[in-house]
């Protein structure tokens, strides 16, 4: 059984959430502000529909949780660092401009890396929650189109069965 109205609702949903997310990035200054590895260039969407179960999702970069929820503090050796090649990477594309210390030193690209890195370590990370504010935001608006073309849909199913 083909579900072709609720397909398209449900794509048109998740590119919905898509574009919100994009928005909800950007007003966070993510997607095209230091143009580092730009997460909004990756989401594609994908539904998927097996006769039981209907699912719009999203794909992207692995990174987005550390976006969408934070990292929190890492606490202990073997806890969470982050990837030391893409804080490197930002520094020089932002440009981050180092402040010297106490000591009136400045520190080199690698230690401005390594003391980015540890604060991150130490101190963790706030979660943007911009996928969730996109979701909560787009889906109210699709339950009853969803409604309708899952009704429309059946119809015909069993309006394709029906002889009279």
């Amino acid at each position: 059984m083909s579900f072709p109205r609720t397909t398209e609702v449900l794509g048109h949903l998740a590119d919905d959430v898509r574009a919100g997310y994009i928005e909800q990035l950007k007003k966070h200054g993510h997607p095209t502000k230091y143009g580092v590895d730009r997460l909004h260039e990756t989401i594609t969407t994908e539904v998927t529909v097996d006769g039981k179960t209907f699912q719009a999702s999203l794909n992207m970069n692995h990174y987005w949780e550390y976006l969408e929820y934070g990292t929190g503090p890492g606490r202990g050796r073997d806890k969470y660092w982050p990837n030391k090649d893409a804080i490197a990477k930002w520094i020089e594309v932002k440009p981050v401009i180092p402040r010297p210390d106490g000591d009136k030193r400045i520190p080199t690209p690698k230690q401005l890396t390594f003391l980015i890195s540890r604060k991150i370590h130490d101190e963790g990370t706030k979660g943007t929650h911009g996928f969730q504010a996109s979701r909560e935001e787009v889906l109210p608006q699709y339950f009853e189109k969803i409604e309708q073309a899952l009704s429309e849909d059946i119809g015909d199913f069993v309006k394709s069965y029906l002889t009279w």
